[in-house]
């Protein structure tokens, strides 16, 4: 178990073991508040109800040679104990577009995108960047 204590992309188990007994899934997520626990999950495929944008796999070894997406669609919750590995951190570019698409994000609780977006913020700024 993995409890994260900044940022990052994470390869997170999805799968409730109740469900799905033996079977289990990971996914790579991208973590938007360590304090509530909310990731943002990486897709294979461009939907735009989803309010993504493209992770470069040029940007990102452990893509593979393969394009994502990063959904900003809602903040899934996932607790340490889900949480397998850290992979990475955003780029610089990928955290602004990540915090535009959070601004403008309809689907999530005001409260929720207001945590994020200090958090983000925070982050950015001890990092060097304005």
């Amino acid at each position: 178990m993995i409890t994260p204590a900044a940022r990052g992309i994470y390869i997170v188990d999805v799968c409730d073991d109740a469900v799905l007994g033996k079977y289990r899934k990971t996914k790579h997520c991208v973590c938007v508040s360590v304090g509530e626990g909310r990731y943002l999950l990486i897709n294979t495929h461009h939907r735009k109800m989803y309010h993504d944008f493209i992770l470069k796999a040029s940007d990102y070894d452990f893509l593979k040679g393969v394009d994502r997406f990063l959904s900003c669609y809602t903040p899934q919750p996932f607790t340490p104990a889900q949480i397998i590995k850290k992979v990475g951190t955003l780029s610089e570019q990928d955290s602004r577009i990540l915090m535009g698409k959070i601004q403008t994000a309809r689907f999530i609780d005001k409260i929720l995108k207001t945590k994020i977006l200090d958090e983000l913020s925070k982050t950015m700024n001890t990092q060097g960047t304005p």
